[in-house]
C-alpha cells in the first residue's frame, strides 16, 4: 500500500502540490492564532497573579499628608511595598522600563502624576485590595484617585475569552478547508487513476486493497500541510523574536512564548485526521469499487 501511495504522489505531484501549499497557508494562519492566543493567556496569568494598587495624588498635596498616607499603607496587613513616586521619578521610570523613542522622551515632567504605588502580597484577595482601595480614597485631601487594575484585568480576560472563541471557530473553518481540498485531490486523482482502478478490481482486489492508498495519500496530505506550517512558524518566530521581545518585553513584563509541543502535536495530527476523513469520503462518494 505504501508503495502504491507513492506512485500515486509522483504521477500526481503537480495536484498534491498545490492541495498542500493550500492547506500549509490554512494551518499557518491558525498556528499563529493560537501562538497569539498562547502569549495572551501567559500575559493574562502573569499580571492576573500581581496585586498592585495606584494611589495617584493631587497636585497640591501637602508633603507630611503624602509622607502620613505612605506610612498608613506600609503597616497595612498584606502590603509589602508603598514607594511615593513624584512626577519626575515617575518619568524617569516610564522612560527607562518603556525604552520609548525621542518623541514621548520630551515629555515633561508633569504629565506623569505623582502616586504612591502600593504591592500587595500573592495571597492577597480582591476584595481585600478594593477595601483598602475604599479606605485610601478617604484620604481626600491628599488623593485624586485610587487605581487597582480589575477594570482592566477584566478586560483583559474578556479579550482572552474572544481570542479562544474566534481561534476555536478558525480551527473548525480550517479543518472544513483541509477536508474539502482533500476530497477534491483525491477525487481528481481517482478519475486520472480509474483505467488502474478497473484493472485491480478485474484481478480480485478488495475494497480496502483499492482504497487504501487513497486514504494513506490524503492522510499525507493532511499531514505535511500542518507539520510545514509549524515549521514555518517556528522559523518566523525566532526571526522576529528579538524584535518583538525588545519592543513589547519592557511594557509586558514578559518575554514571546512559543506553542506548547502538545498543541504542535495536535496541529499535525488534527491535519492528518483532516486528511484522512477527506479521502475516505470521497473515495466512497466518487469511486465505484
Amino acid at each position: 500500500m505504501m508503495a502504491r501511495a507513492k506512485r500515486g504522489v509522483r504521477e500526481d505531484a503537480k495536484l498534491y502540490v498545490v492541495a498542500v501549499s493550500s492547506l500549509t497557508v490554512a494551518f499557518l494562519c491558525l498556528a499563529t492564532a493560537l501562538l497569539g492566543v498562547t502569549n495572551l493567556a501567559e500575559l493574562a496569568d502573569r499580571w492576573g497573579r500581581t496585586h498592585k494598587m495606584s494611589v495617584y495624588l493631587k497636585d497640591a498635596a501637602a508633603p507630611q499628608d503624602v509622607e502620613r498616607l505612605k506610612g498608613v499603607l506600609s503597616s497595612i496587613e498584606g502590603v509589602t511595598r508603598a514607594e511615593h513616586l513624584t512626577s519626575s521619578s515617575a518619568r524617569e521610570r516610564f522612560l527607562k522600563d518603556a525604552n520609548v523613542n525621542s518623541e514621548l522622551s520630551s515629555l515633561p515632567a508633569d504629565v506623569f502624576p505623582a502616586s504612591i504605588e502600593v504591592d500587595f502580597a500573592a495571597d492577597t484577595s480582591d476584595l481585600r485590595s478594593r477595601e483598602v482601595a475604599d479606605k485610601v480614597a478617604a484620604f481626600g485631601a491628599a488623593v485624586s484617585e485610587v487605581d487597582t487594575y480589575r477594570t482592566w484585568f477584566d478586560r483583559l480576560g474578556a479579550l482572552l475569552a474572544a481570542g479562544r472563541t474566534a481561534a476555536l471557530m478558525l480551527a473548525v473553518l480550517v479543518l472544513i478547508c483541509a477536508f474539502a481540498v482533500v476530497a477534491n485531490t483525491i477525487r481528481l486523482a481517482v478519475a486520472a487513476r480509474r483505467d488502474e482502478i478497473e484493472m485491480l478490481k478485474m484481478c480480485g482486489a478488495t475494497d480496502g486493497f483499492v482504497r487504501g492508498p487513497f486514504v494513506l495519500e490524503g492522510t499525507l496530505q493532511g499531514l505535511v500541510s500542518a507539520g510545514l506550517s509549524i515549521v514555518i512558524l517556528v522559523v518566523l518566530y525566532l526571526t522576529l523574536r528579538s524584535q518583538v521581545d525588545s519592543t513589547l518585553g519592557p511594557l509586558t513584563g514578559m518575554q514571546l512564548s512559543f506553542l506548547s509541543p502538545l498543541v504542535m502535536v495536535g496541529i499535525v495530527l488534527a491535519g492528518a485526521l483532516a486528511g484522512a476523513l477527506g479521502s475516505a469520503v470521497s473515495i466512497r462518494r466518487y469511486l465505484a469499487v
